[in-house]
């Protein structure tokens, strides 16, 4: 039996709209609610694994199944931004928010670097070995993580990338590698 996961980035966010920092309690935007009945007739996995995150969790609750929380999938630990404006942070600590944003060890709003986050996805791409399809709704910066993690890229490369709310990846397990899968549309 093949092992599939599909990592889907979460819908959007009011956080998202405003060019803030995320929280853990935000709520899906009113206007994208729409967007996700469509949802169960995209996928058809064996199981779904949400992140804690209330917009992660609505998400997956769309697609009709049961669902399952797993905290190896949470968003990544802002620390002091967390629910902040970009634009505030900015003014207050311009260089703590550009050393963020271009080293992968930085950590400058006392939350989770993002090489701290890698280990946390290597970990969870490890402890889902198992076979069957499972999809992860989870966060853009965490399916960036994932990529670069597979791909064996550095982990600047995630300053490189852009995923939109409702964006997925699929990756199938080979043996001891798990390799990227992009379905065709058609």
């Amino acid at each position: 039996m093949k092992t599939e996961l599909i990592l889907l980035c979460h819908a959007t966010t009011h956080a998202m709209k405003t060019g803030s920092f995320p929280g853990s309690g935000d709520a899906i935007d009113e206007l994208e609610l729409s967007r996700l009945p469509r949802l169960a007739t995209m996928f058809q996995p064996d199981r779904v694994v949400t992140s804690p995150a209330h917009a992660a969790m609505q998400t997956g609750r769309a697609l009709g199944i049961a669902t399952s929380v797993d905290t190896s999938w949470s968003d990544l630990d802002y620390g002091l931004w967390q629910g902040r404006p970009i634009r505030e942070v900015h003014d207050e600590d311009a260089a703590g928010l550009g050393a963020w944003l271009s080293e992968p060890g930085s950590a400058a709003h006392g939350g989770e670097s993002l090489e701290a986050l890698q280990t946390r996805v290597r970990d969870a791409l490890e402890s889902n070995r198992e076979a069957g399809v499972t999809l992860i709704v989870t966060h853009a910066i965490v399916v960036k993580t994932v990529l670069a993690t597979v791909l064996d890229a550095p982990l600047t490369a995630i300053y490189c990338m852009d995923l939109e709310p409702l964006s997925a990846i699929t990756l199938t397990r080979s043996g001891d590698a798990w390799r990227l899968r992009y379905k065709s549309s058609v």
